[in-house]
């Protein structure tokens, strides 16, 4: 059984007073690794007095990564009305030389999914909206096509489904990926984590499960190479849930959230937002993950 093991310096990524717009929240990152670095491009709430919060996007930058570098100002924010309320938790996916990064635009009322693209991960392209559906969100795209197509995965609570595309811009083909297991910890839904991650066995989706009192944890399933509505393998348990204090209260309590991992040196990073109020990391051998691929329990 995979279980991730705590950076014993969480939070790796706090509010930060100083700069209003990531003073309320930091949260909710994607990871991607670029020339041995590891990139975070976090989801950062604002401190308003007398509305709600507006997100955007900020970024950070580690060389182990555990020891985060803030870049300044926010790398990312709503550009359109159906984002006036802001772009919240980013994945990125490295599609035959593009970063394509889903996000959530929300306007206050339906979160959308929508698509920027860059070539270096520091200047982003807004396309708009992909995906039609009102209240769809937790999506990243396969890094390459799969039986000639481009794929993705989303959440139309409560199920995990896959959408296919000719081009990456325009979607359909809709079906059902995974459903919740009713009476376990991700009875009420589940959703996309971080991308999917190509390793030998399969497809490795790490996904978040909630439980009927609303608590978040997070697992793994295992989809076939060539076709990825196949699931080879689903994790019994959690691989981590809350338990710790930065996980158990904040703006959201009782939340273990993720948006991204990468893999360096031999080891798996989780990178996670607690309780929607901060960053922290897990880690756990890459052979660990192998083996529970493999069958081994």
């Amino acid at each position: 059984m995979v279980k991730l093991v705590r950076y014993e310096g969480n939070p790796i990524l706090r509010p930060e007073p100083a700069n209003p717009w990531e003073a309320q929240a930091v949260f909710n990152a994607a990871a991607v690794l670029k020339d041995g670095k590891v990139y975070l491009i976090y989801r950062a709430g604002d401190l308003p007095a007398g509305r709600p919060y507006v997100s955007s996007l900020g970024l950070a930058i580690s060389e182990d990564g555990f020891h985060f570098e803030r870049q300044p100002g926010p790398l990312y924010a709503g550009q359109d009305a159906s984002e006036t309320r802001g772009v919240e938790d980013p994945r990125i996916t490295l599609v035959e030389g593009t970063y394509r990064m889903l996000y959530t635009a929300y306007d206050g009322q339906h979160p959308r999914l929508a698509m920027a693209e860059s070539d270096d991960l520091l200047h982003w392209k807004r396309y708009g909206i992909i995906l039609p559906h009102l209240h769809n969100k937790d999506s990243a795209i396969f890094p390459g096509k799969l039986q000639g197509r481009y794929c993705l995965i989303h959440r139309d609570p409560p199920n995990m489904w896959l959408a296919w595309s000719s081009d990456c811009y325009h979607w359909g083909d809709f079906e059902i990926l995974a459903t919740p297991r009713p009476g376990t910890w991700e009875h009420q839904k589940i959703g996309l984590s971080g991308p999917p991650l190509r390793i030998p066995e399969g497809w490795l989706v790490v996904y978040h499960g909630v439980d009927e009192q609303s608590v978040y944890r997070q697992s793994l399933m295992l989809l076939d190479a060539d076709d990825p509505r196949t699931i080879l393998r689903r994790h019994d348990q959690p691989i981590i849930e809350p338990e710790e204090d930065y996980e158990l209260c904040g703006d959201v309590n009782n939340v273990v959230f993720s948006c991204g991992q990468v893999v360096k040196d031999d080891t798996f990073f989780f990178y996670y937002g607690g309780a929607d109020t901060v960053m922290a990391v897990a880690t756990c051998p890459m052979a660990d993950i192998r083996a529970w691929a493999q069958g081994e329990d």
